[in-house]
């Protein structure tokens, strides 16, 4: 009788080892699942990244040749091409400066671009650049 109680307490421990290894393991592979989420969330964000950086970058060199007037764009303007789905901001601020003999510079803007594309959650992400222009020097 002795014999059969050690037997069945033997079985009962490595039910339980074996239970307690496959949650330790199960819980291994849920953290290793959300790793590997991020990750690829990550690359997502970066790629939008990337693509509204060259969207400014490219209107910027667009204003500086001559190709664009520097003029107001509040309401947006939806993006073609590989921009596809992006949406162009810019404002222009004329600056009143002097030099440093008190005579006033005129013609020098501050141009603000601003591009935003729809982000996760249902808000929309933005990338900001801005700059100074003195298009009457050119």
């Amino acid at each position: 009788m002795r014999h059969s109680c050690r037997r069945r307490s033997r079985g009962g421990f490595i039910l339980l080892e074996a239970m307690l290894a496959t949650a330790i393991f199960a819980m291994a592979i849920l953290a290793l699942a959300r790793c590997i989420e991020g990750g690829l969330l990550a690359g997502v964000v970066q790629r939008e990244d990337s693509r509204a950086r060259r969207a400014l970058l490219n209107r910027m060199r667009e204003l500086e040749f001559g190709a664009q007037p520097y003029a107001d764009i509040t309401s947006g303007l939806e993006l073609k091409g590989e921009f596809t789905g992006m949406l162009l901001k810019q404002f222009v601020v004329p600056l009143e400066l002097t030099d440093q003999n008190k005579k006033i510079v005129d013609g020098l803007l501050e141009v603000t671009l601003e591009v935003s594309w729809p982000g996760g959650g249902g808000s929309r992400a933005s990338k900001q650049l801005k700059f100074y222009a003195y298009p009457a020097a050119g």
